[in-house]
C-alpha cells in the first residue's frame, strides 16, 4: 500500500506512520483554533452613538454585525468534520457524543486505527490542514482592525485598522473619529475598561455573581485571548497598567464555564 505522501504503508493502511502524526497534531490544535475564530465572530454589544450628527437622545443598542469571513470558515471547518465523522460512523458503528469541533475531533482522534483503513483517509490531513489555515488567517486579518460604531448616515458598520483615527463607512464614504467611538464605548455596560484587579472584583459584585481571578485574566492576556484595551504609556512615556475589556473578560468566561475547564 501507498500513502498520498508516496511513503510505503501495511497493507490496508492508507495512512503512513507520518502522516498520522501530522493529522493526530492537526485535531489537537483544532480547539485552539477554533477558539481564537470564535472570538472573532463578533459577540453582541453597543453601536456607537457619539456625536453631534445622531439625532436621537437614546443609547443605540444592537449586536454587533456578524463576521461573514469568519463565521464562514468556521461553518466550512464544522461541516468537513461531521462529513468525515459520518463517513467513519458507518464502519465503527458508534457516534460521536458530542456535536461541536472539539466533540468531533475527539472522535476522529479516537478512532484513528480505524480511519487509517480507509481509502479516502489520505484526503483528511490536506483538507483538515487547508481549513484550519483559513481559520487562522481569518483571525489575523480580524485582529488587524477594531470596530468603531455605527455610520450615522446609512447605519452600515464600522472598522478602522488599529493604530488609524478615522474609520470610513464603506457604503457612503463619510469618516469618524475613532477615539469618539473608544470613548463612548468605554462607559457602555459590560464593555467597560479596567485593571484585572478592577475587572475581577467587578465580576464578583451580585450583579454578575462571577468568579474569576486576577491571576486568570492576566493569563488570558499573556495567551493572547483577550487584547490590551488602553495604551502602553502616558503622554510622557511612562508605562500605564494594563486594562482589559469587561466583555472580553465574560466571553472568555462563559467558554470556560462551557469547557468545564479553568
Amino acid at each position: 500500500m501507498t500513502c498520498k505522501c508516496g511513503a510505503e504503508t501495511p497493507d490496508s493502511i492508507y495512512i503512513c506512520h507520518a502522516c498520522c502524526a501530522r493529522l493526530e497534531q492537526l485535531l489537537c490544535e483544532l480547539d485552539s483554533v477554533v477558539g481564537d475564530l470564535l472570538t472573532a465572530i463578533p459577540r453582541a454589544s453597543l453601536t456607537a452613538s457619539y456625536g453631534e450628527r445622531v439625532s436621537t437622545s437614546a443609547a443605540q443598542h444592537a449586536p454587533l454585525p456578524i463576521n461573514d469571513t469568519a463565521l464562514d470558515a468556521h461553518m466550512a471547518l464544522d461541516k468537513y468534520l461531521r462529513e468525515t465523522c459520518t463517513r467513519l460512523t458507518s464502519f465503527t458503528n458508534i457516534h460521536p457524543t458530542r456535536r461541536d469541533s472539539s466533540g468531533l475531533a475527539s472522535y476522529l482522534l479516537t478512532h484513528m486505527g480505524t480511519l487509517r483503513t480507509q481509502e479516502w483517509a489520505g484526503d483528511v490531513e490536506g483538507e483538515l490542514g487547508r481549513l484550519l489555515r483559513e481559520c487562522e488567517n481569518v483571525t489575523r486579518v480580524h485582529e488587524q482592525k477594531v470596530f468603531a460604531g455605527t455610520c450615522a448616515e446609512d447605519g452600515s458598520d464600522l472598522y478602522a485598522r488599529k493604530g488609524e483615527g478615522l474609520a470610513r463607512c464603506r457604503t457612503c464614504g463619510e469618516t469618524y473619529d475613532v477615539e469618539k467611538w473608544k470613548a463612548y464605548a468605554a462607559t457602555a455596560q459590560e464593555y467597560h475598561i479596567d485593571t484585572p484587579a478592577e475587572l475581577a472584583k467587578a465580576l464578583a459584585n451580585p450583579k454578575y455573581g462571577i468568579a474569576v481571578t486576577v491571576n486568570q485574566i492576566c493569563m488570558w492576556a499573556r495567551r493572547g485571548k483577550i487584547e490590551r484595551a488602553n495604551e502602553e504609556a502616558d503622554e510622557h512615556g511612562a508605562p500605564i497598567k494594563p486594562k482589559y475589556r469587561l466583555s472580553d473578560v465574560l466571553d472568555m468566561n462563559a467558554k470556560r464555564e462551557l469547557r468545564g475547564t479553568a
